[in-house]
């Protein structure tokens, strides 16, 4: 029943079942709510954002999924390397030394088979999961939702719920409606990926780790293993450099973009391409407006940032285990009001600026500086790794250490300091 004694199929609609409408459904499902979850698409399908964060380990063991994914066989990740302009490595990335992080070791998955397994998790959650239906409309009244939605061979359903969360990614069923969108100015990229066989790696425990090139540009390369012989590699560039070198494909972009970073022609001489290659644009932007009277937005519905440091899925599923938390508060207070959410949006947006800070940050010469040196200084390195494994609410200590990281970065700005003949670096002035 709703809080003022009305009749309700289900307590909460989420529209969209990847991870962060999964997150959130099962969440809300081990609560005793009655969930039902629309996926447009049929699972498993093509998804890009496969390498993951330490710190997704105690969202996953939150679901009661962590152990499922731990014996699915996906690479195991340890870390990061990052490579120079000029092609020389610069800085290995290791999570075991990251202050504040439990367990160091995360996952490279493919997300056809992860996500596939967190829906199904759901369901088995007792969630009423129904692939192929899309949400059509919802009206919103005092005592509930009416939501329409449209099944597989389009024949229109209707259901009346509580609370309807919006995890349809991009589309945005109800955040790009109420409120819209914010691009973020100093992070308009472009991305172009595809999987290829053939390329070689290092050996032992960095096996599985993924691989940073970065471009004169200011652009990178990804290569994300995804198997024994699978790997993801992605180039990120500017947008007004896509404008003008953008190819007529997206293969021979990628083959473009491929070819005239300087670390990449090396190490996929002997590749082979398995995949169609695939766009993607718009890769940061935040909503207007994340939660209103009986409805959240969670996952990229509510904001989607860079992924150089690999914080998509992480976020989103972190948001959906936030935004269960809100809403069965809110059935247990009879309130389910903006205002009873107001909270979930202030974390959302505050761990957004959080990690916001550290992926604009890579793009300044001064920022890549400083974390490819390594300095040990009063564990300034060790506090600023912990953020980059996803550490999102760190002590006061290690935030104080993260800020005195971007108080030199600001000095050394200001007055022009740059390590003596470091050639690589003069050329991202």
């Amino acid at each position: 029943m709703e809080p003022d004694g009305s009749a309700r199929e289900f307590d909460v609609a989420v529209i969209g079942g990847g991870p962060g409408g999964s997150s959130a459904a099962t969440a809300l499902a081990r609560r005793g709510r009655r969930v039902l979850l629309l996926e447009r698409d049929r699972f498993p399908r093509f998804h890009i954002g496969e390498s993951q964060l330490p710190w997704i380990n105690g969202v996953l063991e939150a679901l009661g999924v962590h152990e499922a994914v731990a014996k699915a066989g996906f690479v195991e990740k340890w870390g990061a390397s990052f490579w120079e302009i000029d092609g020389t490595p610069a800085a290995y990335v290791d999570f075991s030394a990251a202050v504040e992080t439990p367990v160091p070791r995360t996952y490279q998955v493919e997300r056809a088979a992860f996500d596939e397994m967190l829906l199904g998790h759901a369901e088995r959650s007792g969630v009423s999961v129904r692939q192929g239906h899309r949400a059509v409309d919802a009206a919103f009244d005092a005592d509930g939702v009416n939501l329409r939605f449209a099944g597989p061979d389009g024949a229109e359903h209707r259901a009346r719920v509580g609370v309807v969360v919006d995890a349809s990614g991009r589309a945005g069923f109800l955040a790009r409606r109420i409120g819209g969108y914010e691009t973020d100015p100093m992070l308009r990229h472009v991305a172009v990926h595809a999987q290829y066989e053939g390329i070689p790696r290092p050996s032992g425990r960095p096996a599985g780790d993924i691989r940073v090139l970065t471009r004169p540009d200011v652009g990178w390369i990804w290569l994300i293993p995804l198997s024994d012989t699978v790997t993801s590699v992605g180039a990120v560039v500017p947008q007004a450099l896509h404008r003008r070198q953008s190819k007529p494909t997206a293969e021979e972009s990628l083959e473009h973009y491929l070819c005239e970073t300087p670390a990449a022609p090396a190490l996929l001489r002997t590749a082979r391409r398995v995949s169609p290659a695939r766009f993607d644009a718009d890769y940061s932007y935040i909503a207007r407006t994340m939660a209103g009277d009986r409805w959240v937005a969670v996952g990229d519905s509510a904001a989607f940032l860079d992924p150089i440091f690999s914080t998509g899925v992480l976020l989103a599923m972190q948001g959906g285990l936030e935004a269960a938390e809100a809403i069965d508060a809110g059935f247990r207070a009879g309130d389910l009001s903006a205002g009873r959410f107001a909270l979930y949006e202030r974390r959302v947006r505050r761990r957004y600026r959080f990690f916001r800070r550290f992926v604009v940050g890579f793009y300044d010469p001064y920022f890549r500086r400083l974390l490819f040196r390594r300095s040990r200084w009063f564990g300034i390195y060790e506090a600023v790794l912990s953020a980059l494994a996803g550490n999102w609410r760190p002590t006061l200590g290690t935030r104080l250490r993260i800020q005195l990281f971007f108080t030199v970065i600001a000095v050394k700005r200001l007055f022009r300091i740059a390590p003596a003949g470091d050639a690589a670096w003069r050329r991202t002035e």
